[in-house]
């Protein structure tokens, strides 16, 4: 007479070791938020008389949700993109409509006002002054605000590299954790605690880069790999200024990574970087313009010394204006006439009448120079108010995919308290059917030897 010890307990309480191990580690995980539950993978084994053989451990698995992890990480990159452009633009927005008011638009309207005062009196030299004045508030306000963008674009763009070689790590990890799965796998032991580090990884890449990554832990950007297998491909920086961008370095060279493909923070800090350069530009080629203008109308008016010709701005293209340093109260070109008449302030009220004009600027037609900066402030601030209102959805999403997952993926302690005395049960059902089986045995072993 035979007994088959695993069919009456012995491979159960080995099953059911395996799965109170899993819930234990389950219980000691519950709060963190990249462990995923974990249960034991049971087959049954059958026999040759039909009565079983008891149970199979193929191993342990994790809970998994490929399609919400994807989301995820895609929401999480849309998240971090518009959450630093955000922020990088706001700032810009600061400099651009300071709090005290006192804007480039309003400066400018002074200097108009007081080229209206020196009209009415050309030959008071206090009132020349004062427009020169006015100028010259006017140049070092577009100064003020040119200088501004710089330095957030200056501060901003030190980061970068700090964030590329959080990439480079981020993905150096995951190749090692690609290889480590895999020879876990081929051992038979479980990569379940292993492929959910990789997970975070690949989520963090996603909200440094906007990375993408497969079931495999081949992780991309943009179609541009940067793990492959267990490869880490290294991530550096291109260029300088309007041109600065991201590779990847290959084997047989390097890949550029197009711009409209990267998210995350990087994604949104480069983005943020041109639309300030380009908002710097913009209030740099508006102050250009004007201060063109104006250069060109001085120039056919004269001084109070019978000068003519004299500039009074400096411009150069791309760069903020500059008063002339040559300018005075002599020299300003109030007059029309080379003859000094007195009380001829025609060519200051033709200086002053400019800010009425509407084909200063062919970008924005039919718009005072007042209405053209507005439109440039406002414009910019669209772009602020656009990117705060996606990242706010955005985060709100990430919210809600985090919990749908955490549903399906996290640890429920109610449920694995339920198990744990399921399986404890099991264990001594178990283990009463081994002792049944041990005295039987016993007693046949007595009943042959007697």
């Amino acid at each position: 007479m035979s007994v088959n010890l695993n069919s009456i307990g012995i491979s159960g309480i080995s099953a059911a070791e395996n799965a109170m191990a899993a819930i234990e580690s389950n219980i000691a995980n519950a709060s963190n938020p990249n462990y995923s539950a974990e249960s034991v993978k049971l087959q049954a084994v059958p026999s040759f008389n039909g009565a079983g053989a008891g149970v199979q451990i193929l191993g342990t698995v994790r809970a998994e949700a490929p399609y919400l992890t994807n989301q995820i990480n895609s929401t999480q990159s849309s998240t971090s993109y518009n959450q630093e452009y955000s922020q990088l633009t706001t700032l810009a927005q600061q400099i651009l409509a300071p709090s005290s008011g006192n804007d480039l638009s309003s400066v400018m309207q002074n200097m108009f006002n007081a080229l209206t005062n020196l009209s009415a009196s050309p030959q008071d030299v206090t009132v020349r002054a004062s427009a020169i004045a006015a100028m010259s508030q006017f140049a070092q306000a577009n100064q003020t605000i040119s200088s501004g963008l710089s330095s957030i674009v200056g501060n901003q763009t030190s980061q970068i590299q700090s964030l590329v070689a959080q990439v480079n790590q981020a993905s150096s990890q995951i190749a090692q954790l690609n290889q480590q799965i895999t020879a876990a796998n081929a051992s038979g032991q479980s990569g379940a605690a292993l492929e959910d580090q990789r997970d975070a990884l690949v989520n963090q890449l996603a909200g440094l880069i906007g990375a993408s990554g497969d079931a495999q832990g081949n992780v991309t950007v943009g179609g541009v790999p940067l793990v492959s297998g267990t490869s880490a491909l290294t991530l550096s920086t291109t260029g300088s200024g309007p041109t600065l961008g991201l590779e990847v370095t290959l084997s047989n060279g390097s890949l550029p990574i197009d711009a409209n493909q990267i998210g995350g923070t990087l994604g949104g800090l480069l983005a943020g970087v041109a639309s300030v350069q380009q908002l710097q530009s913009d209030v740099n080629n508006f102050a250009g313009s004007i201060a063109s203008a104006m250069n060109t109308q001085a120039s056919s008016g004269y001084g109070l010394d019978g000068s003519t010709g004299t500039a009074l701005f400096t411009v150069t293209v791309g760069a903020p204006i500059g008063l002339n340093p040559a300018l005075n109260a002599q020299n300003l070109g109030a007059s029309a006439t080379a003859g000094g008449v007195p009380g001829d302030g025609s060519n200051a009220s033709a200086l002053a009448a400019l800010a009425n004009n509407q084909s200063l600027f062919p970008s924005i037609p039919d718009s005072t120079p007042v209405q053209t900066f507005s439109t440039i402030s406002a414009n910019f601030g669209t772009l602020v108010q656009n990117a705060t209102n996606s990242q706010q959805q955005s985060a709100a999403s990430l919210q809600s995919l985090t919990q749908l997952k955490g549903s399906i993926t996290g640890v429920s302690l109610n449920d694995q308290l339920t198990q744990l005395v399921e399986y404890q049960n099991l264990l001594q059902a178990s283990g009463r059917a081994v002792q049944a089986a041990n005295d039987m045995m016993s007693f046949l072993i007595q009943q042959l030897s007697s």
